[in-house]
């Protein structure tokens, strides 16, 4: 898994462009993606959005519910205009009292985690009885019928294309993360050994994006 410094130094190179790319590496599809965690969490409460960055995930949400963002780089989240409060930490150690959230989200960040048993874990401890985690992310293309395409397009093509826009080798690096990752169902498993019940996988038809989730 990735160390948090070399996750650092990837991101605070592409704050500007991270949420465009997303959108064209996706092409489009990332915000359907989000839009669908988005439904699965409470509309009222706190939620914690880890991973926050610049804070794509909260300015999609039509829903009075408070946020409270997380993130470990101070480059991405200079870029965040949402209103909700901001910390500066790492996932795997929130500076969180427990039982606090009612809801945890996350979008593209469980492979740059230097641990996702350990977030797992903090993640239920600061979710309160009820609460929900659902984790978005990208994983490695299985499907015989996709992989092949996924493969030129995600791997190949997509970064050098963000080469020529960013001047950055940032996005070889997060091609790679995916095609190394975990599955979802390894995933679920995880959650499920940190205590999350109910535990589902939603996969797209749309290739490598799935949303694990569970309750405490």
């Amino acid at each position: 898994m990735p160390e948090v410094e070399r996750v650092k130094a990837v991101f605070k190179e592409i704050p500007s462009i991270y949420d465009r790319m997303n959108t064209y590496m996706s092409l489009g599809m990332d915000i359907f993606w989000r839009l669908t965690l988005l439904r699965l969490i409470p509309k009222v409460g706190t939620t914690l959005d880890v991973g926050t960055g610049t804070g794509k995930l909260e300015s999609l949400a039509g829903f009075k519910g408070s946020f409270i963002g997380l993130d470990v780089t101070r480059e991405m989240m200079a870029l965040n205009g949402n209103k909700g409060k901001l910390l500066l930490a790492s996932a795997t150690e929130m500076p969180i009292k427990n039982d606090t959230f009612d809801a945890i989200v996350s979008s593209f960040v469980l492979r740059n985690l230097p641990s996702t048993p350990d977030y797992f874990r903090e993640g239920f401890r600061v979710l309160k009885m009820g609460g929900i985690m659902a984790n978005l992310d990208a994983f490695p293309e299985k499907r015989k019928v996709v992989s092949e395409f996924f493969s030129l397009y995600f791997y190949k093509l997509l970064p050098k294309i963000a080469r020529l826009v960013s001047s950055s080798e940032s996005y070889s690096y997060l091609a790679l993360t995916v095609k190394n990752f975990k599955t979802p169902e390894t995933i679920a498993e995880e959650m499920r050994t940190a205590g999350f019940k109910e535990i589902k996988i939603r996969r797209f038809f749309s290739p490598s994006a799935a949303i694990v989730y569970g309750i405490k």
